[in-house]
């Protein structure tokens, strides 16, 4: 396939990269004493959602393709701190 021209990928990789920091900031206000379940929960279906942006660009550029990897490596970041801190809420 075509590398993409536009600046999908791009602004994709950063907001994998700012939802990789989420449980961070998440984990400060709760130990502050906040009350966030439900933005916890708004920020579960957002990460759900560039789970599957990340994996249809995946396969919009194909496998050989070093955007791809790029892509894989954000999305699989952000999963992992993500389910590493839902994990650490018992």
């Amino acid at each position: 396939m075509e590398e993409l021209t536009d600046d999908s990928v791009p602004r994709l990789l950063e907001a994998l990269a700012e939802a990789k920091t989420w449980p961070e900031r998440f984990q400060a206000r709760l130990e502050g004493g906040a009350d966030i379940h439900h933005e916890i929960s708004e920020a579960d279906k957002r990460i759900e959602q560039l789970e599957k942006q990340a994996k249809e660009a995946m396969k919009r550029l194909g496998c050989v393709s070093p955007q791809t990897r790029m892509v894989y490596h954000g999305m699989a970041d952000m999963l992992i701190n993500w389910q590493t801190f839902k994990d650490s809420l018992g």
